[in-house]
């Protein structure tokens, strides 16, 4: 059993729940310009990444306090956040589109995939820069550049988690890691809480 600090543990829920204070205000703004479904799907996908980042973070403080070692807890963080970060992807771009269409569900056929985490976590790498690119390039074009740039510290926060995710897992660099993603998971949530506050005040047709 790896040995977690309880300091680091506890700093593992911080960037889970900046997270899920963007995904509020972006399930928010999708509500004032797409259908009921893109955004019960957008709701979802998002449910499921925080699901995904809590149950890896309870499983390190589970560890560090030593409770209990659930490995299940920590794993499962990839079939969630691969499913969460697919349906993410997918409601922001039919709601960037303007689609009145409900989107297909992608759970599915994420379920009937072969194989175990490496697909997870190429899907979860692949959709959540896809989503987080797609909300950096639309809050340019309502020429927000402060929520553009918040956008954009978001998916460097998610390009250096996979560098990060490479390299030896020692204690420092978990710390390193969490400062990374918590920095990256904040910039999502500041572009969010402004974007949704632009499209309250100037409603779905200002792209510029």
């Amino acid at each position: 059993m790896q040995s977690y600090p309880i300091s680091l543990a506890l700093f593992d829920f911080v960037p889970t729940f900046a997270f899920l204070v963007g995904a509020f205000y972006l399930v928010k703004t999708c509500l004032i310009c797409s259908n009921r479904p893109n955004s019960r799907m957008l709701m979802a996908g998002t449910l499921l990444i925080f699901v995904g980042g809590f149950s890896k973070a309870l499983w390190k403080f589970l560890v560090a306090a030593e409770i209990a070692d659930i490995p299940w807890l920590g794993e499962i963080q990839f079939i969630f956040a691969g499913i969460g970060f697919l349906g993410m992807c997918v409601a922001v771009i039919y709601m960037v589109r303007g689609r009145k269409q409900a989107p297909a569900s992608p759970a599915g056929t994420m379920l009937a995939m072969a194989g175990w985490k490496i697909p997870f976590l190429f899907i979860m790498t692949v959709s959540s820069l896809g989503a987080e690119g797609i909300l950096a390039y639309l809050a340019f074009r309502r020429k927000l550049r402060l929520a553009g740039a918040a956008f954009v510290i978001g998916v460097l926060g998610l390009l250096g988690m996979g560098a990060l995710a490479s390299a030896e897992q020692t204690i420092a660099m978990q710390w390193i890691a969490e400062s990374v993603n918590t920095i990256g998971q904040s910039g999502f949530m500041v572009g969010s809480i402004l974007l949704h506050r632009d499209y309250k005040t100037r409603g779905c047709d200002m792209a510029g």
